[in-house]
């Protein structure tokens, strides 16, 4: 496995992937790429961001990004600043500043 140092700057991360959300489950999000802007949305959602939302945004260059939260049944959703760790081109980390980390698997 590569060190994140050595992950080419602008990998193809489009697709779908799969996230462990901590107090949740398994969930399903779809990485946009625009060229160094990711977005991820989720598939499959729960009780505080649902299916169909952005669930964070980052860009590769920086590895700056901001994740959405929200208290149960999507009230008071908003932004709160992040990072995304690439671990190689099959895993990611997201970071939410403050809240927690979500780890990605490829879903191959």
């Amino acid at each position: 496995m590569r060190t994140p140092c050595e992950i080419p700057v602008s990998p193809n991360l489009a697709g779908e992937w799969i996230g462990h959300y901590t107090g949740h489950f398994d969930e399903v999000v779809r990485i946009h790429q625009f060229g160094d802007h990711l977005e991820a949305v989720k598939v499959t959602g729960d009780d505080h961001v649902p299916a169909g939302e952005i669930t964070w945004w980052a860009n590769l260059r920086s590895r700056r990004g901001q994740g959405r939260i929200a208290e149960q049944e999507f009230r008071n959703p908003r932004f709160v600043p992040g990072r995304i760790v690439i671990v190689d081109e099959h895993h990611l980390i997201f970071h939410w500043a403050g809240v927690g980390s979500v780890e990605y698997r490829r879903d191959d």
